[in-house]
C-alpha cells in the first residue's frame, strides 16, 4: 500500500463524504426531523420494511425503531400497510413528503458540491468524475 497518498486520500473522501451529508441535513430542521429519522426514512425509500426490519437495518432495538415510526407517521412520512401475501406482516411505505425531502436534501448536496467546483476547469471535473466512477464501480462489486 502506497501509504504516502491512500492515508491523505481515504481522510479526504471521509471529510467530502461527512461534509456533503451535514450540509445537506441542514434541511431536516424544517420538517423537524432528527438525522435518526432521516436514516429511517431513507431505508423505507429504498424498499419496503416491517418494524423489525427497519430496527436490523439501523442497529437499534424494535420497540426504538417502533416509537420513531409512529413519530414518522405523525409528520406524515412514512405509512403502515398490511402485506398483500401474507396478512400478517405490515410493511413500511414512504409517504410523498418523506421522498420530497430525501429529494430536496440531496439536491442541496449536490448545489453545495457544484458550487465547491465552480473555480475547477471543466477538464478537471470531468477526469476526476470518471476516476471517481472507476473507484465507485470497483468499490461496489467488493461490498
Amino acid at each position: 500500500m502506497n501509504k504516502e497518498f491512500i492515508i491523505p486520500l481515504e481522510y479526504q473522501l471521509r471529510r467530502i463524504a461527512d461534509c456533503l451529508k451535514t450540509y445537506g441535513r441542514r434541511q431536516l430542521q424544517t420538517y423537524q426531523l432528527s438525522n435518526t429519522q432521516f436514516i429511517a426514512v431513507q431505508w423505507i425509500y429504498e424498499q419496503p420494511l416491517t418494524v423489525g426490519q427497519l430496527a436490523a437495518n439501523m442497529g437499534i432495538a424494535v420497540s426504538t425503531a417502533s416509537e420513531m415510526v409512529d413519530q414518522l407517521i405523525k409528520k406524515g412520512c412514512v405509512r403502515r400497510e398490511k402485506d398483500s401475501s401474507d396478512k400478517r406482516k405490515v410493511n413500511l411505505y414512504p409517504e410523498q413528503k418523506s421522498i420530497d425531502i430525501i429529494n430536496e436534501v440531496i439536491s442541496m448536496r449536490q448545489a453545495y458540491l457544484d458550487e465547491l467546483m465552480a473555480d475547477i476547469p471543466e477538464d478537471e471535473k470531468k477526469l476526476m468524475a470518471e476516476v471517481v466512477t472507476k473507484l465507485f464501480n470497483k468499490m461496489e462489486g467488493t461490498v
